[in-house]
């Protein structure tokens, strides 16, 4: 009798370790999150950042960009993968860097697993630099991403107003 129980036991264990690798490492809310901490630390620039690593940290967020991704904030639109890790190659970040993190996220999956919709806000935290007293910069964005060569990449993003605080 004690072999069926040590065998139901086993079962069950293993049945219970596979539920809890698919909810960390599969499920597509999950992903979608971790890709999008991902993007949120590519963005950011460390302090004193050594030319080369900005190179490799600006080309890390092309996969994380779908060809024909439409970025807009405010009246200006970017509309391709190229435009947008131009302009972020192109921008110059204030002495100190910054930090940027994607909070109070809501992710919604469609039924196929293979879309996204985010709602988040995104905030910036820098120095500013005449006082050196730390900034925060936070506005709230409305993202798509879709599943694809087993990643997810941002097709949409759009940049709304100031969030209240």
């Amino acid at each position: 009798m004690t072999s069926n129980g040590t065998a139901i036991a086993g079962v069950v264990f293993g049945a219970l370790i596979a539920f809890f690798v698919y909810q960390w490492w599969f499920n597509p809310t999950r992903a979608v999150q971790r890709r999008l901490n991902e993007i949120a630390a590519t963005l950011s620039v460390p302090e004193d950042e050594p030319s080369v690593a900005r190179v490799t940290r600006i080309a890390q967020l092309r996969k994380f960009l779908a060809d024909d991704v439409r970025i807009r904030a405010g009246e200006g639109e970017l509309a391709s993968r190229d435009a947008v890790v131009g302009v972020v190659a192109a921008f110059t970040p204030p002495p100190g860097g910054w930090n940027v993190q994607f909070v109070d996220v809501q992710i919604k999956v469609d039924g196929s697993g293979e879309a996204a919709a985010v709602r988040m806000a995104v905030e910036v935290n820098a120095r500013d630099p005449r006082t050196g007293q730390p900034t925060v910069d936070a506005r709230e964005a409305i993202v798509t991403m879709k599943k694809q060569n087993a990643g997810w990449v941002v097709t949409t993003a759009e940049a709304k107003d100031t969030v209240p605080r």
